[in-house]
């Protein structure tokens, strides 16, 4: 039994021990996490980045391995909703990945404040732009706004890839993006119209009904992709899902309901087949007795071990 998979039952068994929240708690913030206090094999760098109308602003959080670098450079995992992954990756994850030869970079890219989940910021930065006017671009939530995914892709690949690459000697061949849920959207738009920006893609629980079937269109007008591309998605219990309608006003929660209900129940086991049958090298792992924001925890340890092996 390998120390990964040890490590993942843990972290399951830990998290089966915790209330059963579907949705995470947007007013939570960071507080003090393996950035501030340290961890032996790793150091720690801070990019801050702007968007190009300079309205959004970014904090990234940049693992450095104080080992020595494979010959290709070290892998890169660029992990989205920064602040949360920072929180629930924990030292003893960080400690056996140092000591990995090919112990990865690890970017974790948040919006520039402590929230854990920055819930507007994200629903802009993490979806596409929508067929239509800027009413096309509404949220299921109501007030949020859509649309801002490709920005925020060149935002990573112009100005974030070159000064990561600055911090250490990296592969450009291997790196890796990882997202939950419309962090998943994130994930699956780039996989689906820029599968070259990175080589391989880890969605947790994507919100595959976001968007009134836009993925499903995306999916089937993707170009094929390299044959090193690779896919992982986690899929959790659903469980506590209920709790979804708590704080939200009757409209939202209408919305929100059609919407999680547009899309069959199978649609990510789906999802994976069809794109196996088009030739990319897809995992679908479960996550048992896991909600919706626990997969996020959940899926980081066998993201970051299988990029540091080379699977």
């Amino acid at each position: 039994m390998t120390y990964r998979f040890l490590l993942a039952l843990l972290g399951g068994l830990l998290l089966m021990q915790q209330p059963v929240v579907a949705q995470p708690n947007l007013a939570q913030r960071t507080g003090t996490t393996v950035a501030e206090t340290g961890v032996a094999g790793y150091r720690f760098a801070t990019l801050r980045l702007s968007s190009a109308d300079g309205e959004r602003h970014y904090r990234l959080r940049v693992a450095l391995p104080t080992g020595a670098a494979p010959v290709s450079g070290h892998p890169v995992a660029w992990l989205l909703d920064g602040n949360a992954a920072l929180m629930d990756v924990g030292a003893a994850t960080l400690v056996e990945l140092a000591r990995r030869p090919a112990a990865p970079v690890i970017v974790f890219v948040a919006h520039d404040n402590d929230l854990r989940i920055d819930g507007a910021a994200r629903a802009f930065d993490y979806t596409p732009r929508r067929p239509g006017g800027d009413e096309a671009q509404r949220d299921p939530l109501g007030s949020r706004r859509n649309g801002g995914a490709d920005a925020f892709l060149e935002l990573i690949t112009r100005q974030a890839m070159p000064q990561v690459a600055a911090l250490a000697p990296v592969d450009p061949a291997r790196q890796a993006l990882w997202g939950h849920s419309y962090g998943g959207v994130f994930v699956l738009h780039v996989l689906f119209t820029r599968p070259q920006a990175f080589a391989e893609y880890g969605a947790a629980d994507p919100s595959l009904w976001w968007g009134d079937g836009q993925l499903s269109r995306e999916e089937a007008a993707a170009a094929r992709w390299s044959a090193k591309t690779r896919l992982r998605l986690w899929l959790g219990a659903g469980a506590g899902e209920r709790k979804l309608a708590a704080g939200r006003d009757a409209g939202s929660v209408e919305i929100m309901q059609r919407a999680r209900h547009s899309v069959p129940p199978d649609a990510a086991p789906a999802l994976a087949a069809r794109l196996r049958q088009r030739g990319l090298a897809v995992e679908l792992l479960d996550l048992p007795g896991l909600s919706h924001g626990q997969t996020l925890g959940a899926s980081l340890p066998p993201f970051l071990f299988g990029l540091s092996e080379g699977e």
